[in-house]
């Protein structure tokens, strides 16, 4: 199986600004393929329709957090090879956390620098990603993350993901302190097939950890019948 591109989904803030660590990071002649949802839109099934427009012809999809339900409904594409979730789910994550987030003007109020190593970052972010971070999510208005954050709590792929005829790897960070263990165990309970990576890093582990997850996702696609091989 020969897959050359990788089409990379956002999390929960969906600008793809916040991807720019792991495409340069990407192995030489592997394309990397950003969705940007618009910032108007919390609606799964429009940014679902977004991230279909990125799709070519024998690719994987790295499905990062928030995106993880969509990238479960785009992998049943005939052009999608094999799917990634990056700390991410396939049904609610029921975090306890999240269910307070779901007020828009709790949004509106800029995220402090230390909320963002603590949950999403790590303490060794350098300080450009974590600038960049709060830009990104400054994008979107207070009222679509919201949404968005209302939609994972209501979110269940666990029979699209179970029917799916495609390798899935979870990519899961150590200290990811967002989404918790059970996320992958419910991917696990419906596909004992998928495959884990634990790899040393926070919640953003793409942008923290882009060698490593690059190393893990790459080792996992060559076990695909010819694997992940350069444009």
């Amino acid at each position: 199986m020969t897959i050359s591109t990788a089409v990379l989904l956002p999390g929960l803030d969906g600008t793809g600004e916040l991807f720019r660590p792991f495409v340069e990071a990407a192995p030489r002649g592997i394309e990397t393929a950003v969705v940007d949802y618009p910032t108007s839109e919390a609606s799964i099934e429009i940014l679902e329709r977004r991230a279909r427009e990125k799709l070519a012809t024998r690719c994987i999809v790295i499905a990062e957090s928030f995106s993880g339900p969509i990238g479960v409904r785009l992998a049943a594409d005939a052009r999608v090879q094999a799917l990634v979730l990056c700390n991410s789910f396939v049904s609610s994550p029921a975090c306890s956390l999240l269910r307070h987030l779901t007020l828009a003007p709790l949004f509106a109020i800029p995220i402090p620098r230390f909320m963002l190593r603590l949950l999403l970052l790590g303490r060794q972010a350098s300080p450009t990603l974590v600038e960049n971070t709060r830009r990104a999510i400054r994008r979107v208005p207070a009222t679509v993350i919201a949404r968005r954050v209302r939609q994972v709590l209501q979110t269940d792929e666990r029979e699209t993901v179970r029917a799916l005829e495609k390798p899935v790897l979870y990519l899961r960070g150590r200290s990811d302190h967002l989404v918790s263990e059970r996320s992958w165990r419910d991917l696990q309970a419906v596909r004992p097939d998928a495959q884990i990576a634990r790899i040393e890093g926070p919640h953003m582990l793409l942008q923290v950890s882009p060698h490593e997850c690059w190393e893990a996702i790459v080792g996992f696609t060559n076990g695909i019948r010819g694997g992940l091989t350069p444009a």
